[in-house]
């Protein structure tokens, strides 16, 4: 049981849990035979490996081995400690935990405690930005960019001082601890000691960054005024802590909610000064998506208050110009397409001209002028095909072969039958290439791709092992299944017989859980799941997760166990006998040269005794 829960009330919470819906926020996931498949979270692969069963709420990656249920992706996912990803998973199905001690009230009173601590925080760097001489020198330059004072005042911005720890004294006077300003992501441990802390920002323009209630739960920073020899981030943010996370939050949403709402459409930009110069020029339905491709999290947050979005990119940005950048954040997006479309998103990209970006753009040419490029916004897929031929010289056979390429590569990613055949008749007139054509490629390159999935799964199912452990893999296998556990055959087996640490582990772990259940007279339910925080090893959980998602169908069950033990138990014994004999031939060297004394004699004839007794369990397993 975990600290401060009642019994019973994770396994309860997993009962209310669809595990599919949970990942489905963060993974496209495609039906794919019993499973659902899709690009693993935890590490880069262009062929999907990562599998989850909604039958047995469980997730595993063949690429990378990382598994579990769905208590154990949250942890991972957003890295969290077991109790808040327990909490985290309570609040998203609605599900009330009881508790049996005061844990819960210590994080909430931990959580309000960094809330005001982040208050503070915008309080103070706001006071320093307009009321300090060391602030000044900010001001200049955000009213040099344009920014009145009535903007600055509305985003409370402040200033940091370049001192190594100003606020932490000033935080600490006020009664806040040093482990309270680490966990708020607004000082860091020092290398000298334990008793030193420093300020996160130094001699930076600070953005606070506000929930979708308006509370202060993180910064964004940039640095005004960069050291000569130092490398200095340009931007900076908060880390993730108990009350902000980057993939959870968006920039502004709390002050532009209402004006989503009554424009029903979201802008997107990039920066913090793109959303406050559009919003001083009455442009108040914007928001910045600190950093990243929109994730699902924040979709389902946008989609509170509308379900249009708009990405305003700078022509660079969207790739206009080949930019590597630009593309990779609009594959980005389009890596996200079934999300926003299972969220009945329509996702539009709008682009400014070359060299502006959106606060630029609307200091020089004004608001009229940028809601005007907004209005010719393109449907994202129209966007990403027009971009992808741009980067080519169609009129060239090689070119145009290309591009078609590319093309199919990014429709077969579309989950849509509907939409790739719009698609295909768009390419089709771009190119002037013939339908049927194209789409007898994009059959074989689906093929190919499915081809390719198969194999990598298979290569990685499969890797290379020793013999011994691909026996001893077979073995956990049948018991996690059940097979052979009735007649007591592998719970006979000593440790010993597992050669390999991660295998041995979990032959202890698997047997203690069943012998745990005999004695509780507990029903044992196969194939046995085995909750993933009483595996603690990595490579055991990885092992445990592998076998369970790689289960072989047994048709005959005793025989399969039966062969696989036999095996198990000659693989031992031929390795304990050949010990044996050369520890036999070692001594009968000796012997030749004299050294056999009483006691090497004595040891001999006890190894030949061990020798007949080996040999005789061998032919009992009826093997010459």
């Amino acid at each position: 049981m975990s600290k401060g829960l009642k019994q019973g009330e994770v396994e309860e919470l997993k009962t209310r849990t669809s595990i599919a819906d949970i990942i489905n926020g963060y993974v496209s996931l495609k039906k794919r035979g019993k499973s659902l498949l899709g690009l693993c979270p935890f590490h880069q692969e262009k062929t999907p490996s990562f599998h989850v069963d909604a039958t047995r709420q469980l997730y595993h990656c063949f690429g990378c081995g990382e598994g579990g249920d769905v208590i154990s992706f949250v942890m991972k996912i957003e890295n969290m400690e077991f109790l808040e990803a327990v909490e985290f998973l309570a609040n998203k199905v609605g599900y009330r935990l009881k508790y049996s001690s005061r844990e819960s009230s210590r994080t909430k009173k931990m959580k309000e405690k960094l809330l005001d601590l982040n208050e503070l925080a915008k309080k103070y760097y706001h006071y320093i930005l307009l009321n300090s001489k060391i602030g000044q020198s900010a001001v200049d330059y955000l009213k040099q960019r344009g920014f009145e004072d009535q903007t600055l005042e509305q985003f409370q911005v402040g200033y940091s001082f370049k001192s190594w720890d100003h606020f932490c004294s000033f935080a600490q006077k006020r009664g806040y601890s040093q482990n309270e300003l680490i966990a708020a992501g607004l000082a860091i441990q020092s290398k000298k000691g334990r008793q030193n802390v420093y300020d996160r920002f130094r001699g930076r323009i600070m953005f606070p960054i506000q929930d979708v209630v308006g509370k202060t739960i993180g910064f964004g920073a940039r640095i005004l005024h960069p050291e000569t020899g130092r490398q200095s981030a340009k931007y900076m943010n908060t880390p993730e802590t108990k009350i902000y996370s980057k993939s959870r939050h968006i920039y502004n949403i709390f002050q532009a909610k209402g004006f989503i709402v009554d424009q029903d459409k979201a802008l997107i930009v990039e920066g913090y000064t793109d959303v406050m110069a559009l919003a001083q020029h009455g442009i108040k339905h914007v928001v910045a998506s600190l950093g990243t491709a929109l994730t699902t999290e924040q979709i389902k947050l946008l989609g509170r208050f509308t379900q249009n979005v708009v990405l305003v990119f700078d022509s660079d940005q969207a790739g206009m110009s080949a930019s590597l950048k630009g593309m990779d954040r609009l594959n980005e997006y389009n890596q996200r397409l079934d999300l926003f479309h299972e969220n009945n998103m329509n996702i539009e990209v709008a682009i400014l001209e070359k060299d502006y970006d959106p606060a630029d753009f609307v200091f020089k040419k004004g608001g009229k002028a940028f809601l005007s490029q907004v209005s010719q916004a393109k449907n994202i897929i129209d966007f990403t095909l027009e971009a992808i031929i741009k980067k080519y010289d169609i009129s060239s056979l090689n070119d145009k072969l290309r591009a078609s390429n590319e093309l199919l590569k990014f429709i077969i990613t579309l989950s849509s039958k509907i939409v790739r055949e719009e698609c295909i008749k768009k390419v089709s007139r771009m190119l002037g290439l013939q339908e049927s054509l194209l789409f007898e490629e994009l059959v074989k390159l689906e093929s190919r791709d499915r081809k390719e999935t198969f194999a990598s799964l298979k290569d990685a199912a499969g890797k290379k092992e020793a013999p011994f452990k691909k026996l001893e893999i077979e073995a956990l296998r049948l018991m996690i299944n059940g097979e052979g556990l009735t007649e007591d055959y592998f719970l006979g087996l000593d440790d010993d017989y597992f050669r390999f640490e991660d295998t041995k582990k979990l032959f202890k772990t698997l047997k203690s859980y069943v012998l745990h259940c005999r004695e509780s007279s507990k029903k044992i339910n196969f194939p046995i799941e085995i909750p993933s925080e009483q595996l603690e090893d990595k490579e055991v959980k990885k092992l445990y997760n592998f076998i369970y998602f790689d289960t072989k169908p047994y048709k005959n069950g005793k025989v399969d166990f039966r062969e696989v033990l036999r095996n198990f138990k000659l693989l031992s014994l031929f390795q304990q006998i050949d010990r044996i004999r050369r520890e036999m031939l070692q001594i009968e060297e000796e012997g030749k040269k004299g050294k056999a004394g009483n006691e090497i004699k004595q040891k001999y004839n006890h190894l030949y005794q061990q020798l007949i007794k080996l040999e005789k369990e061998k032919m009992e397993l009826k093997v010459p």
